[in-house]
Order: structure tokens, then C-alpha cells, then sequence
């Protein structure tokens, strides 16, 4: 009887201990996207295509619940679908094809939003197609208004 209550206890401190190790990952994904949000989409061109990358979002996928975007707008009407989160290998990519393929030059711009697996959403990512992010945050607009004008 002894023996039965000692592994029952070390199965359910088990468990607790991965829980926790799952909700710690899930915290620090969220906190790495919100510093890296820069680079949650790239463009390239390739042999005549345009590439739209979300390899950044695929490696941290476990701390995502979803994915929005749009191309030259704010849309936000096509998702992102993301591989599965595997908790054992959390961060690598599994997908042979982590972009989206356009004609070369179709897309001036991407918005991209993300819905963390808490529920929370990010603020929106705008991104020219030179990889310039485009911050039309309010913080930003102000900051914006307020510089002094050069005189001439």
C-alpha cells in the first residue's frame, strides 16, 4: 500500500512539474514574440518570386494560438496556420515551407497579428516589403507630430 501511495504521489508531482514547465514556456514565448515582433514576417525575393517568411512565429509557436495577416492593409483576413506545438522540442521548425509564395512585387506590405495562447492579442505588426517595419502605433504618430520640422 505503501508503494502505491509513493508512485501515485511521484506521477501526480510529475505531472504538476510539466504543467508548470509547459505554463513557464508559454510566459516566456509571449514575453520573447513582444521583444522580437520585428521579426515575425520577412520578405524575400527569389527566382522571381516574392516570399513572405513566418519562420520566426513557427519556432515560438507554442506560446501562439493564432495568426492573422494581410497583405497592403489592415485586413487581417487570412491566417497563418501553424504546425502543432510539440512541448519535448518546443522551438524547432517542422514545416518545409514556412513562407507564402507570391508573383514577385505583389505585396507592398504585410500586417500581421498574433493571439497568444493566454488569449491576448499583440498590437499590429505593419512591415513594408524592404523589411522596414512601418509603426503606426499611437505612441508613435505622436512622437512623429511633435519632431521639430526642418526649416528651410
Amino acid at each position: 500500500m505503501k508503494r502505491n501511495t509513493l508512485f501515485l504521489l511521484a506521477a501526480l508531482l510529475g505531472f504538476a512539474g510539466a504543467a508548470n514547465a509547459q505554463s513557464s514556456l508559454l510566459g516566456q514565448e509571449k514575453r520573447i514574440l513582444n521583444m522580437t515582433r520585428s521579426g515575425w514576417a520577412h520578405f524575400r525575393e527569389f527566382n522571381g518570386r516574392q516570399l513572405i517568411y513566418f519562420t520566426h512565429l513557427e519556432s515560438y509557436r507554442c506560446g501562439i494560438k493564432a495568426v492573422h495577416y494581410s497583405l497592403d492593409g489592415d485586413a487581417l483576413d487570412k491566417e497563418w496556420k501553424l504546425q502543432p506545438c510539440d512541448p519535448r522540442n518546443p522551438h524547432s521548425i517542422t514545416t518545409n515551407k514556412p513562407y507564402i509564395s507570391l508573383p514577385s512585387g505583389r505585396a507592398k506590405s504585410i500586417s500581421v497579428q498574433v493571439t497568444f495562447s493566454d488569449g491576448s492579442k499583440s498590437d499590429i505588426l505593419r512591415k513594408a516589403s524592404d523589411n522596414q517595419v512601418m509603426d503606426k502605433t499611437p505612441s508613435a504618430i505622436e512622437s512623429q507630430e511633435q519632431r521639430p520640422r526642418p526649416t528651410q
